[in-house]
């Protein structure tokens, strides 16, 4: 009965220790620091129209469809962003969101997403939100 109660010990031990002490041993220096406020940080959710329902920064344009073309102004990012993008709002099989074109340059970023019918594999209008992080 003791061997379990030190083996359970030790567990909790490793369990409470372990990520910290292999974060602490393998994050660079400062990374748990507070992002910077000159970050560059855009998203929004943009309705199956191209209208903005939320956010900021950046302007849409829906030239065909499923076609989505997000454009967010120079001097925003000092970097080229990571980009996520979700479809959103759908009642049966949400489409595939694909980044078709990234440009980056200036700060500026222009990206054209294709949302492509799951179960059809046509282009589709879709409402999805996106997010672009500065690394």
């Amino acid at each position: 009965m003791l061997n379990r109660f030190i083996t359970l010990a030790i567990c909790l031990i490793l369990a409470t220790s372990g990520t910290a002490s292999a974060a602490t041993r393998f994050a660079p220096q400062n990374s748990f620091a507070q992002p910077d406020a000159k970050a560059g940080q855009v998203g929004g959710i943009v309705n199956s129209s191209g209208g903005i329902v939320y956010g900021s920064g950046f302007q849409i344009s829906h030239p065909e469809t499923g076609e989505y073309i997000v454009t967010i102004g120079a001097n925003v990012f000092k970097k080229c962003p990571i980009v996520n993008i979700t479809p959103a709002g759908t009642n049966s099989s949400p489409p595939l969101a694909n980044l078709y074109s990234y440009g980056c340059g200036a700060g500026g970023v222009s990206l054209t997403i294709l949302m492509i019918g799951s179960t059809t594999g046509q282009p589709e209008d879709n409402a999805f939100h996106f997010t672009a992080i500065q690394p």
